[in-house]
């Protein structure tokens, strides 16, 4: 029976998932007609870990409030079943949204509009020092009008301060940090590296880091390179997904570092006309309200900010030295790279000169030396067709005593065959003289008889 004072409110439609915490169900409010979803977290079995896991992510989400976040309706406990409403995404989640494209890549512009909006969230989580720590595409979710939304909080933590630095292995290991697999306190740059493996899928439709196993994905991810992206990327965006993969956490860029990238600033207008032209999803009688007054409330203030402050400015124009120094030294450790290769290409050349070298003495100390090498594999020519006729010998032998057997039997046969019809004729001789000699034998007792009369 459903609990009357609250899920009486509700008609559960379908199970819509389902997990070793329980049950995923959509249904629908009675009063409001609209969807939600409805999470089923049983307790009965639950060990103290668990229902502390279900609390947190109650009270996490009954207090983040941004529109790229999964909106939290209503938590209750009845009969030893935590039931968790939520708002319901009816895009599904972005893992299968992305399956559906089946090889075809998705345009940049979509991309990075699906980039800022995860950022954002991502943003206004860590302001309030929580960390994701499980951000996946399949706890990313789209609504009608594709506007992203971050949810499955289950695993977050909330850090004390911005300083901390959490120490629990977990989250899943295709977006796990460097840090993770090492067994390294981590903080929220550990959500930065998760941002990056999910930016890189959507713009390649699959995994940044992939194996067959657990060990080969750790050693690919602390020990690889981020793998090469499609060219129909822009450098800007290719150079973002590179930082936030980067092996260093204090290299990669923090979600504030990112929004304030002027790339991504230059596409954040993009995504508020386009955001404001889409159709609203408000329930009728709602007050959908302006669309681009909306958008605009999910863009952070400092990624708005127009023109920049001068020490900002200032800071930003040593940022830009920075890079540039950063770039001119890797050009200069590529063409240092490019000089050794060079070297190592001479050494081998050389290498390759002094075998000659000896080859051209060997045969100078030895004159003879090839000619009778050459006698010595005529040898083994000869020897091997020698050995070869003497095959071929022995199979004609083998063939000829096998037709000989085969005559000898046939003859066997044919000499069986004359028995059986020589001794068939002489039973019918024998039959043949038996029925003459009745014969004679019956008239003679009758002319025997006549002349007695």
């Amino acid at each position: 029976q459903l609990y009357p004072s609250m899920l009486d409110d509700y008609q559960l439609l379908k199970a819509i998932g389902k997990g070793s915490y329980g049950e995923v169900w959509l249904a629908k409010h009675l009063r409001d007609r609209r969807q939600y979803v409805v999470k089923k977290i049983s307790l009965q079995n639950a060990n103290q870990k668990e229902r502390k896991s279900a609390e947190q992510e109650c009270k996490l989400l009954s207090q983040l409030k941004h529109p790229n976040i999964v909106g939290y309706k209503d938590s209750f406990e009845a009969k030893g079943i935590l039931y968790i409403v939520m708002a319901f995404c009816e895009g599904g989640d972005l893992y299968s949204r992305l399956k559906e494209q089946r090889g075809t890549a998705l345009p940049e512009r979509q991309v990075v509009e699906w980039f800022v909006q995860i950022t954002m969230a991502l943003q206004y989580m860590h302001e309030r020092n929580i960390l994701h720590r499980d951000l996946k595409t399949q706890n990313i979710f789209l609504t009608r009008s594709r506007i992203i939304k971050v949810g499955d909080l289950g695993i977050a933590r909330v850090l004390d301060s911005s300083n901390d630095m959490a120490k629990t292995l977990i989250g899943t290991p295709y977006y796990m940090s460097p840090e993770l697999f090492s067994n390294k306190p981590y903080n929220h740059k550990s959500d930065v590296w998760a941002l990056g493996c999910c930016v890189y899928e959507m713009a390649t439709l699959k995994h940044a880091f992939n194996a067959r196993d657990f060990n080969s994905l750790s050693n690919k991810i602390l020990q690889g390179r981020m793998p090469d992206m499609p060219m129909q990327y822009s450098a800007e965006l290719v150079a973002l997904i590179r930082a936030m993969l980067s092996q260093d956490p204090d290299k990669r860029p923090s979600v504030n570092r990112i929004l304030r990238d002027r790339f991504i600033r230059r596409n954040i207008q993009m995504f508020l006309d386009a955001t404001a032209n889409r159709p609203s999803t408000a329930p009728a009688g709602g007050g959908g309200g302006n669309r681009r007054s909306e958008a605009r409330r999910e863009v952070p203030q400092r990624a708005r900010e127009d023109p920049p402050l001068p020490a900002e400015a200032a800071a930003r124009a040593s940022d830009r030295e920075l890079r540039e120094r950063e770039r001119e030294r890797e050009r200069e450790r590529e063409r240092e790279r490019e000089r050794e290769r060079e070297r190592e290409r001479e050494r081998e050349r050389e290498r390759q000169r002094e075998r000659e070298r000896q080859r051209e003495q060997e045969r100078e100390r030895n004159p003879n030396r090839d000619k009778e090498r050459e006698r010595q594999r005529e040898r083994e020519r000869e020897q091997e067709r020698q050995r070869e006729q003497e095959r071929q010998r022995e199979r004609e032998r083998e063939q000829e005593r096998q037709r000989e057997q085969e005559r000898q039997r046939e003859q066997e046969r044919q000499r069986e065959r004359e028995a059986r019809i020589d001794t068939a004729a002489r039973r019918r001789r024998r039959e043949q003289l038996s029925v003459n000699a009745q014969r004679e034998c019956g008239w003679g007792r009758y002319y025997c008889k006549s002349g007695a009369e």
